[in-house]
């Protein structure tokens, strides 16, 4: 592998984003979304992908194809003896290029990572805070903690936050606040791409995407999910080819198999022949959740 070129790569045909990494049984899944330009529109489909090496990647296989553009998989838990995924719904209006006020959270389950239920819903209406008036609903993260599976989310900027105890019905867990937002971030940036792992103090790190040029990636941590603290910027590495910046970090922790926290993360691509969503897929290695090493 190396820093100077992504791992995952599509381009021109197609723009690969989102990137959500299972371990299981010594091989690596990479759900992600696919972004293809159609005209002076793009259609988004949730894809996956697989490795045993991290070096060489299987051609990606196609999940969803929808009007509604499913896409941003979040991450894949284990849940009464199935896997379940966290994706979203993103239907962009004509002449628009991003997803419209009617994208909203979805899962899908799975009895053995390859064939997968269709997607349900959690919220019909979207989101139901007092504090913005969006119903908008994208990018979940799901975390399982006190007895309950909780989703992260954003909408209007900043993240909400849901909890469920059946995956089937969902309560808003923070209806007067954002958990996290513009107001937390150093430069008072909006946030979305929300990922948690688990600190070895029983705590929760949260790596976040600030909407800034040149993107970049946020660092906060919390002791229930409701509150975050020390909320920051890594001193990233520079990506030689991600003009845009690095972005829609996923972590996972690979102490025990490979010695280190692992990233991968979504570059965003500029220059002649790039659109809106050009993007392709990177890795990078932590000892500490602090500094990280491209791959």
């Amino acid at each position: 592998m190396s820093a100077v070129l992504p791992v995952i790569d599509h381009s021109p045909a197609a723009a690969v984003r989102d990137p959500a990494l299972l371990l299981q049984d010594g091989r690596f899944h990479c759900f992600h979304t696919t972004a293809v330009p159609d005209g002076d529109r793009f259609q988004l489909y949730l894809d996956v992908c697989e490795s045993t090496d991290l070096a060489t990647w299987s051609p990606s296989r196609r999940l969803c194809t929808s009007p509604l553009n499913f896409s941003s998989p979040g991450n894949v838990l284990r849940r009464g003896g199935r896997w379940m995924l966290c994706l979203q719904s993103y239907p962009i209006p004509p002449g628009q290029t991003w997803g419209g006020e009617d994208s909203r959270l979805w899962l899908m389950d799975s009895g053995d990572l390859r064939t997968w239920s269709a997607p349900r819903l959690l919220q019909p209406a979207g989101c139901q805070v007092r504090w913005t008036a969006s119903r908008r609903q994208i990018d979940p993260y799901l975390v399982e903690h006190a007895g309950a599976t909780w989703c992260l989310y954003k909408t209007a900027g900043q993240f909400g936050l849901l909890a469920s105890r059946d995956l089937q019905h969902w309560a808003e867990v923070e209806p007067d606040r954002p958990v996290l937002g513009a107001a937390d971030t150093p430069d008072g940036a909006p946030v979305e791409n929300p990922c948690v792992v688990r600190t070895d103090a029983g705590g929760f790190a949260l790596f976040f995407s600030p909407c800034r040029p040149g993107r970049g990636i946020g660092l906060a941590y919390s002791d229930d999910l409701r509150h975050w603290r020390d909320c920051h910027y890594l001193d990233f590495p520079a990506v030689p080819w991600a003009g845009g910046g690095p972005t829609a970090a996923m972590v996972l922790d690979l102490r025990r198999e490979r010695g280190a926290w692992l990233m991968a993360f979504h570059g965003e691509q500029t220059g002649v022949g790039q659109h809106a969503h050009s993007a392709a897929i990177g890795l990078a290695w932590s000892d500490d959740l602090e500094h990280w090493r491209l791959a």
